[in-house]
């Protein structure tokens, strides 16, 4: 991060600073997006917004938030059942090999943290931005033997 905004700093030229603030921007979107353990798909456009943001501003124009509600719901809802899928089929077979059970604990953690992170959010806790929900879920996982 100090390397590419020591060169956005340095750069000469309005062309090669432009191009050396977007790889310092990216270089910053792309770490806070693996602390979310969210991918990083690049930068947007100007003016170009995200879908959900899109609909949160239809849904004010509007006058209701239905739309929005859907929106949300089919993802949280996708994304839940993709992740308890795997975990359910990678349990079936987790005794098979050390291979096999990794494949469990991988689906496990991914399932767990993904439906935690939604919790958290959902109760306006910002988990993303510390280790602490990491550290409790850890030491309840130790506690009840998972």
């Amino acid at each position: 991060m100090k390397d590419a905004f020591k060169k956005a700093l340095a750069a000469q030229g309005k062309k090669q600073q432009q191009a050396e603030e977007n790889k310092f921007f990216e270089s910053l979107v792309r770490v806070h997006r693996a602390g979310e353990g969210a991918p990083f798909t690049g930068l947007k456009p100007a003016g170009e917004v995200e879908p959900v943001i899109a609909e949160a501003d239809k849904a004010l124009a509007g006058g209701s938030p239905d739309g929005l509600l859907k929106m949300v719901t089919d993802s949280v809802n996708q994304g839940i059942r993709q992740r308890y899928e795997k975990a359910a089929e990678t349990l079936k077979h987790k005794d098979e090999s050390v291979q096999k059970g990794r494949e469990y604990v991988e689906a496990y953690v991914e399932y767990t943290h993904y439906v935690e992170r939604l919790q958290m959010d959902a109760e306006g806790h910002a988990a993303h931005h510390g280790e602490t929900a990491h550290k409790k879920h850890a030491v309840q996982k130790h506690e009840h033997g998972h």
